[in-house]
């Protein structure tokens, strides 16, 4: 009888339906690994999103210890069912930003000088808080970007562990020495002065461990941060941002000013004083930040460090020694989790023509396992794209590929929320765009080449992309790999080896891309923070200088 019950319930929120007797399969396993926990999770779930519905979250504009409710309010509503609202989010102004401006480079002063352990101290305690409030933060990932239980458990996992693996970083970065070969009498030491001026922090969408990270970590070595979340992710933002306020980060450190992004890039790269911005964008949006500095470079008091992660066109290639039901499963993985929508995602796959056959319908087997709708709820796989443009964008590539051969999928709902369902393309011409271009969704182009084709077929995956973020080889020769591996290493600056090319999902990994997918100043990493200090070099001498 329950198990009827959930049957029901997945008809109802799988927005394209599917095969019956799948769905029931994949619910009876789900049933037999205890369905108390997953019942009383759901009722946690059902209640919090009903207290949310009935009192959205409001996020205002902050700067110093000031919260500003501006008449610039955003409504975000729940991409997966428009009509409900998670929050609102008052956008700041110029004159806001511009005083936030102000409050940074006055509180850098005094920040800049704790020592390294309150600091640490500070990042530990908030990480603590953080993995408290878990639950609530997991809500407002899954409502306000459409990511199921487990990804935005995931995120959360990742950004908690982040913290603390930085402030772990920090205190083995200060412990930096250096010897000065020949001079016996002269003892240098290593201070890691922050940027000198304030430094910018504007993010997608994406994720909060990457949202907070991109301001944490200048905040962590010294720096007066402004940042600048995207409206979807402004709310667990917000959470995060109290976390270390709670934790105690003084007022003024990080300035939470959600906002138009042209009007804040504008304003701060007017500022005399602006030192950097650490940003996860478009290669476009980076251009326009670029351009824009150049062009005001005679204002500054220094170089302004410019650092981005922008999306990849990443790949997964196949050698016909790899394991199908290995390749099957990462790649399932890696195209549709969180609707494809990570930077790292996968866009492309390259297959050879021997595995075609057999691989073609595990695929689509796997991808009707893809149970699309209500990401609050257990059975689904995959929720909404984040917003209107997203939607529209998919749409558009479905109507302008129908020459490429339809898999399965191939359909967008937009009734309730911004529904696409997971959808596999064959594409017959090895230059065809949708092996170029970045995607950003839930659609996966593949060719398929000869088997004798190989060595033009590795060719085509290491130059076909002007991004090169993440990449994946599957064969199962050492040789073979470790060919695949040199031709394609400047074609992607995360490159996995029979695994899917968003990694591990444990662990903290170093990322980031070259090419247009970014700066590549690997994240995740002690060297990341130090892209954000300005180090300063003292030298003693305990011998009096000679005279002349």
């Amino acid at each position: 009888m329950g198990c009827t019950k959930v049957i029901k319930t997945l008809e109802k929120d799988n927005v394209f339906g599917g095969p019956r007797e799948s769905r029931a399969e994949s619910v009876e396993v789900n049933s037999t690994k205890g369905p108390r926990v997953n019942m009383n999770e759901q009722l946690l779930i059902n209640h919090a999103v009903f207290q949310m519905e009935r009192k959205p979250l409001e996020v205002p504009t902050i700067v110093g210890d000031e919260q500003m409710y501006t008449r610039d309010n955003q409504r975000l509503s729940c991409p997966h069912e428009l009509k409900r609202t998670v929050a609102q989010i008052y956008y700041a102004n110029r004159c806001q930003i511009e005083s936030a401006v102000r409050t940074a480079l006055k509180a850098q002063a005094t920040w800049s000088l704790v020592a390294v352990a309150d600091r640490s101290t500070i990042w530990r305690y908030a990480a603590d808080i953080i993995e408290a409030d878990e639950f609530r933060m997991r809500m407002y990932l899954m409502l306000a970007l459409g990511k199921t239980s487990v990804d935005a458990a995931k995120d959360i996992q990742r950004l908690v562990t982040s913290i603390r693996a930085n402030a772990d970083y920090l205190e083995h970065l200060s412990q930096l020495r250096f010897e000065i070969q020949g001079e016996v009498c002269v003892f240098p030491s290593l201070n890691l002065r922050p940027m000198d001026g304030f430094v910018a922090a504007i993010s997608s969408f994406e994720s909060v461990a990457l949202s907070a990270n991109l301001a944490l970590c200048p905040v962590l070595m010294g720096n007066a941060v402004l940042w600048n979340p995207a409206l979807e992710v402004a709310p667990i933002s917000y959470l995060v941002y109290q976390a270390f306020q709670d934790a105690g980060l003084p007022k003024g450190v990080l300035n939470f000013l959600p906002s138009n992004k042209k009007l804040f890039i504008d304003t701060i790269t007017d500022a005399v004083h602006f030192a950097g911005v650490n940003c996860h964008c478009s290669a476009q949006d980076y251009r326009y930040i670029h351009k824009l500095v150049s062009d005001k470079m005679q204002r500054y008091i220094c170089f302004p460090r410019l650092v981005a992660e922008c999306t990849g066109q990443n790949f997964h290639f196949v050698h016909s020694s790899a394991k199908m039901e290995a390749v099957c499963s990462a790649t399932v993985e890696a195209a549709f989790n969180y609707a494809g929508q990570y930077s790292n995602s996968l866009s492309r796959m390259y297959v050879p023509s021997s595995m075609w056959t057999e691989l073609r319908e595990l695929l689509i087997e796997g991808v009707k396992r893809f149970t699309v709708g209500d990401p609050t709820r257990n059975e689904t796989k995959m929720g909404p794209v984040i917003n209107r443009a997203a939607y529209e964008r998919m749409q558009q590539l479905m109507e302008s590929n129908k020459d490429a051969e339809l898999l399965c999928g191939g359909t967008c709902n937009d009734n309730i929320g911004y529904f696409v369902e997971p959808t596999v393309l064959r594409i017959m011409n090895p230059l065809h765009p949708l092996l170029s271009e970045p995607l950003s969704g839930p659609l996966l182009p593949i060719f398929v080449y000869a088997d004798d084709s190989f060595s033009e077929a590795l060719n085509l995956a290491a130059h076909q992309s002007k991004n090169a973020l993440s990449g994946s080889v599957f064969a199962t020769r050492d040789e073979v790999i470790s060919h695949c591996l040199n031709q394609l290493r400047m074609a992607a600056s995360n490159l996995y080896v029979n695994e899917r090319c968003t990694g591990s999902s444990s662990g903290l990994t170093p990322f980031g891309g070259n090419r247009l997918s970014g700066t590549n100043d690997k994240s995740g990493s002690a060297y990341f923070l130090m892209r954000w200090s300005s180090p300063l070099l003292v030298e003693e001498t305990v011998d009096t200088p000679s005279t002349y």
